[in-house]
């Protein structure tokens, strides 16, 4: 398996952060459920979930609201739970050791 470590164990429920790793850019942030790792990538309209002119993503009742359109999906399974979305965006598992969050891109 290709764990690699994302990024520190320091966020609180509601932040993330987007970072790469092997050329793929991932949102990893915290919902009250955990940890979660997730392609920053909209199904909706190919556009990145992590910002849209100024506005960021956020964590609403556990879900991932998309900048853009409003598009809201499970950040721990990637499937799309409100429109504009029908198609899950890609997700990753996660771990919390050694003081980081670590995810795996097998």
């Amino acid at each position: 398996m290709n764990w690699q470590r994302a990024i520190d164990d320091e966020l609180n429920p509601g932040d993330f952060r987007v970072v790469e790793l092997d050329g793929c850019a991932l949102l990893v942030g915290r919902s009250q459920q955990g940890y979660f790792a997730v392609q920053n990538l909209c199904s909706h309209e190919k556009l990145p979930l992590s910002e849209a002119n100024g506005a960021q993503a956020r964590i609403e009742r556990d879900l991932l609201v998309c900048p853009h359109h409003g598009a809201k999906y499970d950040p721990h399974t990637g499937r799309a739970k409100g429109l504009p979305a029908i198609r899950p965006i890609r997700s990753f598992p996660v771990k919390v050791e050694e003081q980081g969050v670590w995810v795996c891109l097998d």
